[in-house]
């Protein structure tokens, strides 16, 4: 028996070493496998989605689901998900406890500085921005349309944006949306906060 754990554990070591990008990769986690430790790269994946998350907004709370969904839905056609946590008005501890409770899947990017807020202009969680394979931004805006305003939800979805966008995009077809208005928490801009 400890033969077997032995060499269970070996080949455990491994693989994970062999699986591990190279340090040079924008895309590197970092050591415990949960943030991007750099700004991703855009492009060569059929599409990107980057949702903008706050850990105390109860719209990116109810959107985790569809956000795990979605992207177990596209995990065939290798479309990247990305959940960007902006500023630091919440530490890691927060932000872990918010993935851990709502089972995020997606990678994780801490925009501290706020520098792809800035670049995208998001201004509200959840917001999500869809860029294609050459890395051109062709949708932004809310997941879908279930929210019409805070506190104000419909009682069936009946646009997909997201899910109808990222379908376009893997087809080669042009996208149905590529614009919405997104419905959540406003984002609160860190200037000085530290």
């Amino acid at each position: 028996m400890k033969r077997l754990l032995l060499i269970l554990t070996c080949v455990s070591i491994v693989l994970s070493a062999c699986t591990r990008k190279s340090p040079t990769d924008t895309r590197q986690i970092d050591t415990d496998n949960r943030y991007l430790s750099a700004a991703p790269v855009i492009g060569s994946e059929p599409a990107t989605v980057i949702t903008f998350l706050g850990p105390e907004c109860p719209l990116s709370e109810n959107y985790t689901k569809t956000l795990n969904d979605l992207q177990t839905q596209f995990s065939a056609q290798h479309v990247r998900f990305i959940d960007v946590f902006p500023g630091t008005f919440y530490d890691e501890k927060a932000i872990d406890s918010f993935i851990q409770r709502y089972a995020v899947q997606q990678e994780i990017f801490l925009d501290k500085d706020q520098s792809f807020v800035k670049r995208l202009q998001a201004s509200i969680t959840p917001e999500t921005f869809i860029f294609d394979e050459h890395g051109k931004l062709v949708y932004s805006g809310a997941i879908d349309n279930w929210a019409v305003d805070l506190g104000v939800k419909r009682q069936v979805i009946t646009e997909f944006y997201v899910r109808d966008v990222v379908q376009a995009l893997i087809q080669k077809a042009p996208v149905p949306y590529t614009k919405s208005q997104a419905v959540g928490c406003f984002i609160e801009h860190t200037a000085h906060h530290e």
